[in-house]
């Protein structure tokens, strides 16, 4: 898998329902929901709130009643059933709640199968397996499922999803048999490998436990996204300086096509560098990101883009851009907590063409040696208590070959 992108899910306004009755089920309501490429994301509620649904429409073994749903850049709605059960089979990693092992077949068949699957030899792929069933703690022996305790099942259904080395992995309670510590050694190995392969992960879960180690957590409650936190988030504030200036001298027709392509500019940077866009609003962007290495490369690749679109364009537009990480909790719509407001400060702290990095994300960052930073310096931001310690980025000498595909999502 190493060497692959990751694979992101969106979902646009997706509802669910079942049965074709007077009164039919609604499993999920007006779903919208963006998941980066190389997040982790568990999905939490009570029983019947709608996460095993979500999770089978991200799968592919089931298709929104309405709404719009992509996987790895793939509309679901337009795959037919033996289309969507390959990509599950090229691309994903699948750990449903009733396990579907084999009875018939050994521990170290279950696992293998999927290979078998995609072509490789029997002994090649139990090979494979033995190596990932010891990944999950447990011997290759040649037992049934039946021989095995609730918990050591629910391992064999890991080792499988984990065999193909996936893209993403979907799980649905991945832990619920386990003991507290072999659940711990399982969120762990979930954890290193979403941030050493970059594999997305989505879990769902009714476990505090188990939603403490996703960098990102979706409350669902009665078919609905009800709030979303995460524990650690970058986010990227920018604006374009003097806009108001710009408005006066160029009339509302003219700034509308600067802000029109201005725009197209930062959200091609924001795909390219793996950000979800939290909010527009007139000539400012927020902008999510998994790491601080991403918003980082995507700040510097935003200005060299809006430089080279200044060299042919009659009005030269400058940006200034602040980053910040911390926690952050989403309602609905928006985003709240400090590391918000003081991303945004320190956006407004940055000079005409700046980056201004809080000192947060400089120790983030610390190696990214091509990336210039200055010493830094302390500054007072509007609306907030002390000072803040904040770097300059000079991107005309940062180095153009900061690759994206190498930068971690964590």
């Amino acid at each position: 898998m190493i060497g692959r992108p990751p694979v992101a899910v969106a979902l646009d306004s997706v509802s669910k329902t079942y049965g074709d009755g007077p009164e039919p089920v609604v499993a999920l309501r007006d779903v919208t929901l963006s998941i980066a490429a190389g997040d982790f994301v568990a999905i939490r509620g009570p029983s019947g709130a709608g996460k095993s649904t979500l999770l089978k429409l991200i799968a592919g073994f089931d298709v929104p009643s309405s709404g719009r749903m992509l996987v790895g850049g793939h509309d679901l709605a337009s795959l037919d059933r033996d289309a969507r059960a390959a990509l599950r089979l090229h691309e994903m990693g699948i750990v449903s709640q009733n396990l579907e092992l084999v009875p018939t077949l050994t521990v170290e068949d279950n696992v293998a199968r999927p290979l078998v699957a995609l072509g490789v030899s029997g002994r090649e792929a139990r090979r494979r397996a033995r190596e990932v069933l010891a990944l999950v703690g447990l011997p290759a022996a040649a037992r049934r499922p039946a021989a095995l305790s609730a918990g050591e099942q629910q391992r064999v259904a890991l080792a499988r999803a984990l065999v193909t080395e996936p893209r993403l992995l979907v799980a649905d309670e991945p832990t619920g048999n386990l003991d507290s510590h072999t659940g711990q050694v399982i969120l762990d190995l979930l954890r290193r490998l979403n941030g050493e392969r970059r594999m997305t992960v989505v879990l769902a879960t009714h476990s505090g436990r188990a939603a403490s180690r996703a960098r990102r957590t979706v409350d669902i409650q009665g078919g609905q996204i009800v709030r979303q936190a995460r524990g650690t988030i970058t986010i990227m504030f920018t604006d374009i300086v003097g806009f108001s200036a710009l408005t006066e001298r160029l009339g509302d027709a003219r700034v509308h096509d600067l802000l029109r392509a201005h725009a197209a500019i930062v959200r091609e940077q924001i795909t390219a560098h793996g950000g979800v866009e939290v909010k527009a609003q007139g000539d400012g962007f927020m902008i999510a990101f998994t790491s601080a290495h991403r918003a980082v490369a995507c700040a510097i690749a935003i200005h060299r883009a809006i430089a080279a679109y200044d060299e042919h364009a009659r009005v030269r537009v400058r940006v200034r851009i602040g980053i910040h990480t911390g926690e952050v909790t989403r309602e609905g719509s928006d985003f709240f907590g400090r590391t918000v407001i003081v991303a945004a400060r320190i956006a407004a702290a940055a000079d005409g063409d700046g980056i201004l990095v809080s000192s947060f994300v400089r120790k983030l960052t610390s190696n990214l040696d091509a990336v210039p930073f200055d010493r830094g310096r302390d500054v007072v931001l509007k609306g907030l208590r002390g000072t803040q310690r904040v770097h300059a980025v000079d991107w005309r000498a940062a180095d153009p070959c900061c690759d994206v595909a190498s930068l971690p999502a964590a």
